[in-house]
Order: C-alpha cells, then structure tokens, then sequence
C-alpha cells in the first residue's frame, strides 16, 4: 500500500474517531476540543489527498501498515471517559505522539531515497500538529501547572482559566 494512502486512511480513522468522542461526551468544552481535532485531521487529510495526487504509488518498506493508532482507540471508546479539557488533550496527544513516532521511525528505516523523503514529510505533517497540540495543552493546563506563594497575589489569575482556587 502506498505511503500517502496510509496516511489518508489514518487522517480518516483520526477524525472518525474525534468525531465519535465528541458524540458522546455530555461536556459542551471537552465536546468542542474534539470537533476541532476532527476538523483539523480533516485539514491534514485535504493536503495528504492533494499529495496523494502525485505520490500514491510510492511504496515503504519500513511502513507497518497494519497499525492504525485510532482504530485501537476506537476498540477501546467505551472505556475512555474524557471528563475535562485536559483529559481530551492528553488524549489526543498521546495517540498524535504514538503516530509521529511511527512516521519518524519508518523514515529512519526506509532505504529507498524518493520514500524516506515522503515519510519525513508525512512526519513533518504530524510534527507541526502535535506541536500545535502540545500548545492547547499546555494553555489548558497552565492553572494546574504553577501558583506561586498566596503572598504574590496571583490567586486571580486562575480565574482567567475559567477555574476557581478553593
């Protein structure tokens, strides 16, 4: 199977799956994070089919194509309960993660010269987005992160957060 037809069918199992996440979540906030998430694998998706147009007959060697981070997640869906922004974000970022290290490895690994050169680029995709997730994350978990002592007063910005102190 072709990289590029990999990589679209993973972009298409990342977004099924947000998308059924945020059909059974109850939280609007956690609800919304994951309609994001499909609508930016969509975005990712839309740019590996337009790759896909000149590259989908270049095969990997190194490419375990029987390993589709999402579709496991998906097996698993009734026994993850995503109760908060956090949780979803760390959700996401460790199936992201997982896949990035996928991409990156078969890169590593391949021999042939025109593959090796597209899994770096299917890998610089993914990288871009786990970076851009790791940023929400943080941004998302910064109240749980850091307080400093009560005596510099920076109690307020905790409820910046939409999060009050107790």
């Amino acid at each position: 199977m072709g990289i590029m037809q990999v990589a679209k069918e993973i972009d298409l199992s990342a977004r099924n799956f947000y998308r059924e996440m945020a059909a059974r979540t109850h939280n609007p906030g956690v609800r919304r994070i994951f309609e994001l998430l499909a609508d930016d694998e969509s975005e990712l998706l839309n740019r590996h089919v337009a790759r896909a147009a000149k590259d989908e007959a270049v095969d990997a060697q190194a490419l375990d194509v029987s390993v589709n981070v999402f579709e496991q997640l998906r097996g698993q869906e009734d026994r993850l309960t995503v109760e908060d922004d956090v949780a979803a974000y760390r959700l996401a970022l460790d199936a992201e993660r997982q896949l990035l290290r996928r991409y990156q490895s078969a890169a590593e690994a391949e021999k042939q010269p025109v593959a090796k050169q597209l899994l770096a680029d299917v890998a610089r995709d993914e990288q871009q987005h786990v970076e851009e997730l790791e940023s929400l994350y943080d941004f998302a978990n910064a109240p749980n992160h850091y307080l400093a002592w009560g005596e510099f007063s920076n109690q307020g910005d905790f409820r910046n957060f939409g999060r009050d102190i107790v």
